[in-house]
């Protein structure tokens, strides 16, 4: 898979983890839920800035 399609995949699933973070905010009995929201959400971050400094290392 290029470093174009990686990078889009990664931008679309951390805006849905986002949106998902944000339809459970009001649950505050489900906290374990919400860290693993939480932590999803520092990956897929931490995926995309990996790609976007991939792709600018790699630019003549």
């Amino acid at each position: 898979m290029n470093h174009t399609k990686r990078g889009l995949i990664a931008a679309v699933l951390l805006m849905v983890a986002i949106g998902n973070l944000t339809r459970t905010e009001g649950a505050q009995h489900l906290s374990a839920v919400v860290f693993l929201h939480v932590f999803a959400i520092g990956a897929l971050t931490a995926v995309l800035i990996r790609e976007i400094l991939g792709r600018f290392k790699n630019k003549p």
